[in-house]
């Protein structure tokens, strides 16, 4: 099973890499765009980009070069999905992609860190095509990830709650394919799940009962048990 994951990904690599720089490239643009133009234009784009590199990785990455695999088409429909909820997001206007400021430095962290999982590949010792890049699953829902933290005045929760899905999926990976680079995800998720929440009950201005400040714990306590169930399960 984990040599029919790794020869799928190197017959992607190997078949898409050209496109897989076009995609770096016009996220970079629109990236950069956003955080020193920033225009209704650019946010239009930069959600029809998230369609788009979803539905890449939906029928592309899992339909046509991870077929072999077990279980292909349920993520074929679970990439669908990540795209329909861009699609509800271009319909409705509901994220803003506005710098609010706050934890920019985060998203800029996480934006960067997509680039990282080919190093960690080179790092153990592998080489094109067989390794991970920018273009895979994990390391795309952590570009969105680091874009709904970056521009976080007002996020998409329907895209985060499939990326924080994903990355609970990724953790089966870790051990079963042997790809350490997939802690990434999982460990950012962690942090933006307690922010997220934690921004969307400080921007409510209704009183609470339990109090704002007992909801937050509440979040930063459930964010802990999760922590501490992956450590147990994988570490």
């Amino acid at each position: 099973m984990k040599e029919v994951f790794w020869d799928s990904i190197a017959l992607y690599n190997a078949a898409t890499w050209p496109w897989q720089i076009g995609f770096i490239a016009v996220a970079f643009v629109l990236t950069m765009i956003l955080s020193f133009r920033p225009s209704t234009w650019a946010k239009i784009a930069m959600k029809v980009f998230m369609v788009v590199i979803s539905l890449w990785v939906a029928f592309v990455y899992y339909m046509k070069f991870g077929s072999v695999r077990e279980y292909s088409s349920v993520m074929t429909i679970f990439w669908c999905m990540v795209a329909a909820s861009w699609v509800y997001d271009l319909v409705t206007h509901f994220s803003s992609f506005q710098k609010s400021g706050k934890y920019r430095p985060w998203g800029v962290i996480m934006l960067i860190l997509p680039l990282v999982y080919p190093l960690i590949s080179l790092a153990r010792g592998m080489s094109f095509p067989m390794m991970t890049t920018p273009l895979l699953p994990s390391a795309v829902a952590q570009f969105m990830l680091g874009v709904l933290m970056t521009f976080n005045r007002k996020i998409n929760f329907f895209a985060f709650i499939f990326i924080v899905h994903w990355a609970v999926i990724a953790i089966s990976k870790i051990i079963f394919f042997n790809i350490p680079e997939d802690i990434i995800l999982a460990v950012c998720c962690l942090p933006a799940m307690y922010i997220f929440f934690k921004e969307s009950i400080e921007a409510d201005a209704v009183k609470h009962k339990p109090s704002r400040k007992a909801v937050e714990g509440l979040i930063l306590l459930v964010v802990v048990i999760i922590a501490a169930c992956f450590v147990v399960e994988y570490v």
